[in-house]
């Protein structure tokens, strides 16, 4: 795309990044719509900006400066949107599922983690075919068009549905704190669970962004195979979120999140390791790991935490660490790869990262014992 855009490698990444940032600090305000408004039509109103950032994308890339408008029109319209519909997702599977909420948030942002599979050869598929500004409008039109129809099935749990929920076996969860966002945000929980969300995902963006160059210039691999193991890579990112939403309901969350890190601080030594291809798969694969992990073990702690009456706000609150390590991670990689000349401190600052990752896993990210909790309800 770069080549038929004429666009340097730094300005076709200006869009991606700018998505990246709306998609972060817009999950606070739709977490507020969906307080107000409802499940329904957040879900409608963000598949909506999706598709029309995208159509709106695609025609103006005949336009003079269109670098400018594909930055407002995919980076702040779709990447708006797509804020709206995760944390609709996220929060319609937390309150059916309230016993597995974690399994139930990693089993549904598992498809935003493997969709490059299926995304990925039909965007390069349309764009040979078709050209990227058409390739723009069509995904476009298919995306609005398939986000606005499975809103209608974005429904919240009734009351009363919700209630028997939390009387047939949900009473631990009652005696947690429902904090709201201004609470939250001035507990300690929330500054551990903000910075270790934070370095649980720097790593990984590194290693999306770096994922391919390595195994090209590192492991010697071809064009081809580099693009096929990026793929195996996306399978890690997407299964290790029921994995650690599934881990998250069963163990305390500074046990998970250890866990986490330990995993992180391996496959990034391993990677320093990685000029053989088994190496390079097995490190990379970690990484990946990890980093689809947190997409579920972050929300899930939220809810353990923080309560689920105001989750949908503060979750949003809590993901802008995911936005800040978007933003971070490959500037970090970039500088460190020009200034060095070598992957090696890459992989020696991500281990080091980690490491404080795990410091505040057992410093920050301790749960209150029930005795705690029970004085917590009484003070409310």
């Amino acid at each position: 795309m770069e080549l038929k855009l004429s666009w340097t490698s730094l300005e076709s990444g200006v869009p991606f990044s700018i998505f990246l940032l709306f998609f972060a600090i817009c999950m606070p305000l739709s977490g507020k719509l969906l307080k107000m408004y409802g499940s329904r039509r957040v879900a409608l109103l963000g598949g909506l900006l999706v598709g029309v950032g995208w159509v709106l994308a695609g025609l103006s890339l005949g336009l003079q400066g269109s670098l400018l408008f594909v930055a407002l029109f995919y980076g702040v319209i779709a990447g708006s949107g797509v804020a709206m519909v995760y944390n609709t997702a996220i929060t319609v599977s937390s309150n059916w599922v309230p016993e597995r909420r974690g399994l139930a948030v990693g089993l549904t942002v598992l498809g935003f983690g493997i969709s490059p599979i299926v995304t990925a050869p039909a965007a390069h598929l349309l764009i040979t075919s078709y050209g990227v500004q058409s390739s723009f409008l069509i995904l476009g039109a298919g995306y609005g068009l398939a986000l606005t129809a499975l809103s209608l099935f974005m429904i919240l749990p009734r009351a009363e549905i919700v209630k028997s929920q939390e009387a047939s076996g949900q009473r631990g969860l009652s005696l947690s704190k429902e904090y709201s966002p201004r609470e939250m945000v001035r507990s300690r929980q929330f500054a551990g669970l903000w910075l270790a969300y934070a370095l649980g995902t720097l790593g990984g963006f590194i290693a999306i962004s770096q994922a391919a160059k390595f195994g090209q210039e590192v492991v010697r691999l071809s064009p081809e195979l580099a693009a096929a193991a990026t793929s195996v890579f996306s399978i890690f990112n997407g299964s290790g979120r029921p994995i650690f939403g599934y881990l998250a309901d069963r163990l305390r969350i500074s046990v998970v999140s250890s866990l986490s890190f330990v995993l992180a601080i391996c496959g990034s030594l391993l990677a320093i390791q990685a000029s053989e291809f088994i190496i390079y798969m097995a490190s990379y694969s970690i990484l990946w790991l990890v980093f689809g992990g947190w997409l579920a073990l972050a929300p899930r702690a939220t809810s353990v935490f923080f309560g689920v009456r105001n989750l949908s706000v503060n979750y949003g609150i809590v993901f802008t660490a995911y936005g800040a390590s978007a933003l971070i991670g490959p500037t970090l990689a970039s500088i460190l790869w020009e200034s060095l000349g070598q992957y090696i401190p890459v992989f020696l600052t991500t281990a080091t990262l980690y490491g404080v990752g795990l410091i505040i896993s057992n410093t920050l990210l301790r749960q209150p014992t029930l005795p705690e909790r029970m004085l917590q309800v009484k003070a409310q």
